[in-house]
């Protein structure tokens, strides 16, 4: 099982700010707890990846 990633560790990856994706996350309805800490599937990342660099 991989470890889950935070928007922060793909912000640092991708070159972008960390609120931004955390902004998108929330639009495609991830969020299921408020302001609970981030923890991303490794599907859920490839999901990140793919917007930000497309």
């Amino acid at each position: 099982m991989t470890e889950p990633i935070t928007p922060k560790q793909l912000s640092v990856e991708l070159g972008v700010s960390d609120r931004t994706i955390r902004r998108w996350l929330r639009d495609q309805g991830w969020q299921s707890v408020p302001y609970a800490r981030w923890e991303l599937t490794s599907d859920q990342a490839t999901e990140v990846r793919a917007h930000f660099q497309g």
